[in-house]
């Protein structure tokens, strides 16, 4: 995807987990924001799945439209393991933790597993790091639909693996890999080195500041990330 002008673009969506969260410092889509001249709507919610990712852009395009004409949106996608479930108890902390609002009780299974408030049947959609066929098809599916839905309403789009993603590459599940939705994906250049690239691997490498274990970005990290994105990836 090529930036033909900035003017194209009247505002920025970001939606994302951690990697991507507005932060008590600047983060890349603050940086990014300031090199177009545009306001920046950040969506992203540490601890955030894919499923909410997904389902909260939509939502949020159908809002931003009422009032910007062009918005560019940008996606840094979580962990592809990590699962949403609803919950059912009545635990106060864990209800602050919900990332929508108070009618909804979706949350990322890890902050059950970790308070010890996953039910058995919950425990039972964990799989091990080796049983990620269905995980894997529905994201790419996903991806899919959701790309088509983003085009249809004429705008463009940059997604790519917040999120560590690249120790399960499409091409070691030879079947998923044929699906056309697959490789209509992976021919895609809106969706950017799904698993060959993700912010914790650039960060080590990039980010001398950042977080020794997650890869989170210092606040220089995410200046430098925004300067990649805009050189190489949008080519502003």
């Amino acid at each position: 995807m090529e930036i033909q002008e900035h003017s194209n673009y009247d505002c920025i969506i970001i939606n994302g987990d951690s990697y991507s969260a507005p932060n008590k410092f600047k983060v890349y889509g603050d940086y990014l924001g300031e090199a177009l001249g545009i306001p920046v709507k950040n969506f992203a919610i540490p601890g955030s799945n894919n499923d909410r990712i997904l389902r909260s852009t939509i939502e949020y395009i159908q809002d931003i439209k009422q009032e910007y004409t062009k918005p560019l949106v940008i996606i840094g996608w979580s962990f592809i393991r990590r699962l949403e479930v609803w919950y059912y108890g009545k635990d106060k902390k864990t209800i602050r933790q919900m990332p929508d609002n108070d009618q909804s009780r979706f949350i990322t299974l890890d902050h059950l597993l970790n308070n010890g408030l996953a039910t058995l049947e919950q425990k039972a959609l964990i799989n091990d790091d080796l049983s990620l066929h269905k995980q894997l098809t529905d994201f790419y599916t996903k991806l899919y639909l959701f790309g088509n839905l983003i085009e249809s309403l004429g705008l463009d789009y940059l997604c790519f693996s917040g999120a560590k993603n690249t120790e399960c590459p499409i091409h070691c599940f030879p079947f998923i890999n044929s699906l056309y939705q697959v490789q209509w994906v992976t021919q895609n250049k809106n969706f950017y080195k799904l698993h060959d690239f993700c912010i914790q691997k650039w960060a080590f490498k990039n980010d001398k500041d950042c977080d020794s274990v997650t890869g989170h970005l210092s606040e220089q990290g995410h200046k430098k990330f925004a300067e990649l994105l805009i050189s190489e990836v949008l080519h502003v």
